[in-house]
């Protein structure tokens, strides 16, 4: 018996997403082996830290790195380096930041309420420019004052018409001495993502490491060497380390990690950085895709095309399921859910990338015993 089976969980087969609410993504062999190995020896955690970010920095181009456990703990540190740097009174004082330069600009277009909480959970404070179509880069610089801490750009692999670009976002902040911070989260395919925006000249950069196929609990920022050591002292680390060198006591101690997740994040970062990503990722969810398309072409009650098109980016490759009725669309997807092994979709697609092989038949199965 099983963990799952013990407690009474029932297994998911993940034809959505690398989603949180799933528990991100599934490590690979040499991931597990690097977790037992971490697991044998413990390790000085500061001199780790240090090197795993020299190792992300020499992988991806940037000046330096700092692992962190998510891209929005990776923003919240980010923004906690911008607004109180290395000053202990001001460290002391969080997440009370009156009298800092605690505004954070934001273009309203640009806004993630998931994960807006983010810069504001330690007292920073946002300040949105322009509409929730358009925001033009006069509006942007306008809001620059003597409080500004940062600016914010949620970056994205479809360029949008109305929001100002990153380039210029840069431009803005740099003549005015004000660091960005960029939410790439899921900028990780092409790798390119993992590289382009600190080449760009962005400060910091953030990413979630399910995005690259490592743990859940993981992620990283990445950028201007200053800045990064600056958000180092306010990790969870900094509660031993932080006090000894500038007498305060960082607030990202509820922030912890496992030696054991680091590791397993450096070996996922690896392996995505130099694996044939065509060979072993997209031709196995083609080839699953493809399985699909044919076994429920006879349905009558669905319409089913392969999405998208042309995969060029992204992290969604599969089959769109078309119904004839929203109603019939819901209680299809709830079905799916009800059944042991339960089964996610994301929204109306079917996304065969983070299926293993195999599953893509129980999925078919399941749909032609639904819509049948």
């Amino acid at each position: 018996m099983g963990i799952y089976e013990e407690v009474g969980a029932k297994r998911v087969i993940n034809a959505s997403f690398p989603v949180t609410v799933l528990g991100g993504s599934r490590l690979t062999k040499e991931m597990l082996d690097a977790i037992a190995e971490a697991n044998e020896s413990y390790v000085d955690f500061w001199d780790f830290m240090g090197k795993a970010g020299k190792f992300i920095a020499n992988l991806t181009g940037a000046e330096a790195a700092c692992v962190t456990p998510g891209a929005f703990s990776a923003l919240s540190l980010s923004t906690v380096a911008c607004m109180a740097g290395k000053d202990p009174e001001k460290i002391k004082r969080l997440p009370d930041t009156s009298g800092m330069k605690n505004e954070i600009v934001i273009q309203r277009c640009l806004r993630s309420q998931i994960y807006d909480r983010s810069m504001t959970v330690f007292g920073g404070k946002y300040v949105f420019v322009g509409n929730e179509s358009v925001c033009s880069p006069k509006e942007l610089e306008a809001a620059i004052n003597e409080k500004t801490a940062a600016i914010h750009y949620l970056a994205s692999e479809r360029t949008r018409e109305g929001v100002v670009p990153l380039e210029e976002v840069i431009r803005i902040g740099k003549r005015h001495g004000v660091p960005i911070i960029v939410d790439a989260a899921g900028q990780t395919y092409p790798t390119d993502g993992l590289k382009k925006f600190v080449a760009m000249g962005a400060d910091l950069v953030c990413y979630s490491s399910k995005y690259f196929g490592g743990p859940n609990s993981a992620g990283f920022v990445q950028g201007r060497k200053e800045l990064v050591e600056t958000v180092a002292l306010h990790t969870f680390l900094g509660i031993e380390t932080q006090a000894r060198t500038i007498g305060a006591y960082s607030v990202g101690r509820g922030y912890k990690m496992d030696r054991q997740t680091v590791a397993a994040m450096l070996v996922a970062l690896k392996r995505w950085m130099t694996m044939d990503h065509e060979k072993e990722r997209i031709q196995p969810a083609i080839r699953r895709r493809d399985y699909l398309l044919k076994e429920l072409a006879g349905l009558s009650k669905v319409k089913v095309n392969a999405y998208p098109e042309n995969f060029v980016s992204g992290h969604v490759l599969g089959v769109q399921l078309t119904f004839e009725d929203e109603k019939a669309a819901e209680e299809t997807v709830r079905k799916l859910r009800e059944g042991d092994p339960v089964i996610w979709i994301r929204g109306n697609i079917i996304n065969t990338l983070p299926l293993k092989d195999g599953e893509e038949k129980i999925v078919a199965k399941r749909l032609e015993e639904i819509l049948s």
